[in-house]
């Protein structure tokens, strides 16, 4: 696989490791948004990590943004290393760069918030992963396999009607080294998949499909040329 891009991140290292696919990709950073009112009732899942810091002055309570990492199919959730302030901006999280970035699985941010959420009458509420919902799954076949959500957030229950209005931010193509995604997956393992997943969902817009005989293209489209259910024409 060759990736044709203005930037580099970390699993390039790996580029050349394998031969399965001659597919090119272009890697190209964008933005696209969608309506808050579009996204599916997930609970109590709010996209906050609720924080209890016992402090000289007594305790104070606080959340931390959970942000959403997409990759080829699966969605991974990071804690940054901060507790939010009234003035932060909430699509700025530059800060990752070199901060101390804690992935977390789905069961231990539902954990946290039913321990230390000061608003007790969330525990024992649902709380639905975005893993386990179509919608999220179809953000991969519309806009691409690597994306990043760094302000998650649902649409309030009781909403004014501006609120509507409100979209969410979603990154393609993020690099994924500032948010130190090695952590989740080595650099072999993350270009393997992002080659697997071409082959298997060759997109106009990304990916080069080669030139070759109908064996080479089947194959580039992600079909197995020993067990694809297809066959060649018989001829009249």
């Amino acid at each position: 696989m060759k990736i044709h891009s203005k930037f580099q991140d970390y699993y390039d290292s790996a580029l050349g490791s394998f031969t399965e696919s001659d597919v090119s990709v272009i890697r190209k950073k964008s933005i696209v948004e969608i309506d808050l009112k579009d996204l599916p009732d997930l609970g109590e899942f709010d996209g906050k990590w609720d924080t209890v810091n016992q402090g000289k002055y007594g305790t104070t309570y606080g959340y931390k943004q959970i942000v959403l990492v997409g990759f080829c199919g699966t969605w991974y959730y990071f804690i940054p290393n901060y507790d939010r302030t009234p003035n932060m901006n909430p699509d700025d999280i530059e800060y990752c760069k070199e901060a101390n970035i804690e992935y977390k699985t789905f069961d231990e941010i539902v954990e946290n918030n039913k321990i230390q959420s000061l608003f007790k009458w969330k525990q024992g509420k649902e709380v639905k992963d975005p893993n386990n919902e179509p919608f999220f799954k179809e953000l991969f076949e519309k806009f691409g396999p690597v994306l990043l959500i760094k302000n998650f957030r649902t649409l309030p229950k009781y909403a004014a009607p501006i609120s509507a209005e409100k979209k969410l931010k979603i990154e393609v193509w993020p690099e994924l080294k500032s948010l130190t995604f090695y952590k989740v997956k080595d650099a072999y393992t993350a270009l393997w998949e992002i080659e697997h997943w071409y082959d298997s969902h060759a997109r106009p817009d990304e990916a080069v499909v080669p030139v070759g005989d109908d064996v080479t293209r089947l194959q580039a489209y992600g079909f197995d040329k020993k067990t694809s259910f297809r066959k060649a024409k018989e001829k009249k």
